[in-house]
């Protein structure tokens, strides 16, 4: 038989529950005999303490698992921390083995993430104590806090009168409070680091335990603490240094350090040294040739207190040819003059070959992810869209640093500047698609240091319908009026203005909308659309262009209405039915489409042309059916048709946009019908389009290939020389095209022959958008890309030139 009690501590509203364990057989008697030959049991039982089963946030539970020669007498299990209790367990007849599994309930008082440490030991029949074995859990099934030393290791030397540096990391499930430690044995020390609010659930430290030149020779311990934000404090595994004199030290400096295979010119390298003697030089040196002279080097210098050093160098390499291969080496000297280069395994000199590349890469300042950018000639600097911190970076080329950010609206994508004229310049005043709202923020660059919002366009909402034509089975001609509600969010903008001269006059908006499912079937899947803004009239154009044209057996009439987001009032884009009046009568004029055409799959790429006359437009997605678009805001509208009696009659309410080409399917160019379109391009007179896709294909106005750039598939960037003005272009520097590439390198393609000319090697490969500026205070192009490590920013004298005569 078995009896278990329960022993209720200073918390013990707790029940604790036993599983019945069947017993048989008789408790052992110790053995007699004579003095000398003691023959009675002698061997302990073992306790293991194991978790238990999945359970309820409410209940702890636990298995003890004990084993014995002869027989177990009786059991007790502590538990201590978050609850209070004791759990004893007596055996009444002979048993070897026993598994007792514990389901302990917690008051709703206790929260969760509280430690509780259960401990158990077991007795025989010859009274022999086992071992105690002990269990870490937490309330509510939360992992417990964890805290340790990572370096330096068990065993590590420490020198009397140096420092050395402790890395501690912690973690809790219930965020972290503090983190600190405590020594004991020859030098005693206690520190910490306290948090707080936001607090994080994970940290790392680094902290400095400085031993006194009088410690006695020997041992210390260092034992590390974490306290998580409900008070409680958690004890890490303790590690033990040896104290030693500096006369008995005759080290070496250990050094290390890190960079990636390709480095610019202004990168980083990471040189770490360790020495028990304490470190007083760190540094590297850079050569083009192993053994040569040293092209770049730099160093720290300390007062060699500190056992261990590290410093992330920036290097400033004085290179302008890329790519350069180069050697990298570091060292240290301790403070008894020895000094050592970093080491292989087999101890011979590490000596790290390594190129060096164009570009300089910066991290976003708080992360995120570039979405669009844009080079602004007058205050030279970077503006770029980062759409999960709703606001624009801001880089100056000056002094190559980022600036204040610009608070815009949610989800910032497209950017563009508002055009000054036909000549390519732009003003002062920036527009934003704020993808996550219905409106573009206006940034005013002369506010503030960096510039400000300074006003938000509200967008219509634009509804489209049509009237079907279609036959009965009785043949009755039926009419159904169908809504079409379209996602007005805009995503890819470009800017365009009009007049036949170098001034502007009416700034006309040119944007795809944000795909979204919650759109009117059939146009649910995704499906965007493009439409222009004239953002001085207010007036507005949504593109039915290209859906043009009657569907077998059916004739959709289309009709289109603006909403004003402001007022709500209603106007007419579209008609339904309007007078066409001839020399020969008045008849009535509808547009007729194929409703599906209306909408653009997925993500539709917008770039306007350098001198803000024209835009192009990329239909995202596979290629298959994919189709490619141009507008030039300069052409008008049509306002005369031709009738059935061939009289030519005048529209009283033109809607059709010259400017806005007919749709021509991608696919019927590109090889690759299983591609994606992910970008496109315009150069600066809009007398030529990119649409990268497996490969890059060169459009004219009338979107007809004129021939084929050798890009890869898996990149999207891609942009004109600034002032490239045709495949022709003069002079010849102007003849370019920059495009990403899978590889960490931007090509450069000739416009005219679409060969390549050559490549600039970077450090990673470009994933999103490339833009391509003159920056005319030094007459250098300057190009930005996103990258995995950021935003990498090239500047390249305009002196570059094509061989392609």
């Amino acid at each position: 038989m078995l009896n278990s009690n329960l022993r209720r501590g200073a918390r013990g509203n707790v029940v604790g529950l036993v599983a019945g364990v069947a017993l048989v057989a008789s408790a052992c008697s110790d053995s007699t005999g004579s003095a000398g030959n003691d023959m009675s049991d002698k061997s302990p039982p073992a306790v293991t303490l194991s978790k238990g089963e999945a359970s309820p946030d409410t209940v702890i539970t636990f298995q003890v698992d004990v084993r014995d020669n002869l027989g177990i007498k009786s059991i007790r299990v502590n538990v201590t921390g978050g609850l209070s209790m004791v759990f004893d367990t007596t055996f009444t007849s002979a048993k070897t083995e026993a598994s007792i599994p514990f389901a302990v309930s917690v008051p709703r008082s206790i929260p969760p993430g509280t430690p509780v440490l259960v401990s158990a030991f077991a007795l025989d029949g010859a009274l022999n104590k086992s071992g105690v074995d002990t269990l870490k859990l937490t309330v509510g099934n939360v992992p417990p806090a964890e805290v340790r030393i990572n370096s330096p290791a068990t065993g590590t030397v420490a020198v009397a009168g140096k420092s050395i540096i402790l890395s501690i990391s912690a973690r809790s499930a219930v965020k972290v409070r503090a983190v600190g430690f405590r020594t004991s044995g020859g030098v005693t020390a206690v520190d910490s680091v306290t948090y707080s609010s936001p607090l994080a659930d994970s940290v790392s430290i680094l902290d400095t335990l400085a031993i006194p030149s009088t410690a006695p020779t020997g041992p210390m311990q260092i034992a590390t603490f974490v306290i998580d934000s409900l008070g409680q404090r958690t004890i890490g595994p303790a590690i033990s240094l040896n104290i030693q004199p500096l006369t008995a030290i005759n080290s070496t400096p250990v050094v290390t350090f890190s960079h990636t295979t390709r480095i610019e010119v202004a990168d980083t390298l990471h040189v770490e040294a360790t020495d028990q003697a304490g470190i007083t030089v760190l540094g590297h040196e850079v050569r083009r040739v192993v053994g040569g002279a040293i092209d770049a080097k730099d160093s720290v210098v300390s007062n060699g207190n500190i056992t261990s050093q590290l410093k992330t160098f920036e290097m400033r390499l004085p290179f302008t040819v890329f790519p350069t291969v180069v050697y990298i080496q570091a060292f240290a000297r301790n403070s008894n003059g020895t000094r050592a280069y970093a080491k292989l395994s087999g101890g011979i000199d590490r000596i790290d070959t390594v190129t060096v590349v164009a570009g300089s890469t910066r991290p976003l300042p708080t992360g995120g992810v570039i979405a669009d950018a844009l080079y602004h000639a007058r205050t030279d600097r970077l503006y770029l869209t980062n759409i999960q911190r709703n606001q624009l970076e801001v880089f100056s080329l000056g002094d190559s640093s980022f600036k204040s950010p610009v608070i815009v609206g949610s989800r910032p994508w497209g950017i563009a500047a508002w055009p000054r004229d036909h000549n390519g310049t732009m003003s002062d005043t920036l527009l934003v698609a704020n993808s996550g709202g219905t409106d573009i923020s206006y940034v005013n660059l002369n506010v503030s240091s960096s510039g400000r919002e300074v006003f938000r366009y509200a967008l219509p909402n634009i509804i489209a319908f049509t009237i079907t034509s279609k036959r009965s089975p009785a043949g009755f001609l039926l009419q159904e009026r169908t809504k079409y509600d379209f996602s007005d969010r805009p995503q890819y903008i470009g800017t365009t203005c009009t007049g036949t001269g170098m001034a502007c006059g009416d700034v006309v908006l040119t944007y795809s909308t944000t795909p979204t499912p919650g759109q009117s079937a059939p146009f649910e899947k995704n499906n965007t659309t493009l439409r222009w803004e004239n953002l001085m009239t207010g007036k507005s154009h949504f593109f039915f262009e290209q859906a043009m044209g009657q569907d077998a057996n059916s004739a959709d009439t289309l009709e289109i209405l603006r909403y004003d987001a402001r007022t709500g009032d209603e106007s007419v884009i579209v008609p339904y039915m309007q007078n066409a009046v001839s020399s020969t009568g008045t008849y009535n004029y509808s547009i007729v489409v194929r409703k599906q055409d209306l909408g653009f799959r997925d993500t539709t790429f917008v770039r306007n042309s350098g001198n803000f006359t024209r835009a192009a437009y990329g239909e995202g997605g596979p290629v298959l059916g994919t189709r490619a678009m141009t507008f030039d805001v300069n052409r008008g509208f049509v306002t005369t048709v031709r009738q059935p009696d061939n009289s030519v009659a005048t529209l009283s309410f033109p809607v059709i946009d010259r400017g806005v080409s007919p749709a021509q399917d991608v696919s019927d160019f590109v090889a690759n019908s299983f591609a994606r379109v992910q970008g496109v391009a315009m150069n600066f007179d809009g007398s030529l389009t990119g649409i990268r896709a497996d490969s890059t294909y060169m459009l004219n106005p009338q979107l007809r290939l004129q021939g084929i750039l050798g890009t890869t598939q898996s990149n999207a960037g891609l942009d004109f020389h600034p002032t490239n003005n045709g495949p022709n272009s003069f002079p010849l520097s102007s003849r370019l095209v920059f495009a990403a590439s899978a590889e960490p390198v931007i090509e450069i393609f000739d416009s005219y022959c679409y060969k390549r000319m050559g490549t600039i090697p970077i450090r990673d490969p470009i994933v999103g958008p490339i833009k391509a500026a003159l920056r005319e205070s030094t007459g250098q192009i300057v190009m930005v890309g996103a990258t995995k490590g950021g935003v990498v920013i090239v500047t390249l004298p305009n002196t570059f030139t094509t061989t392609c005569q």
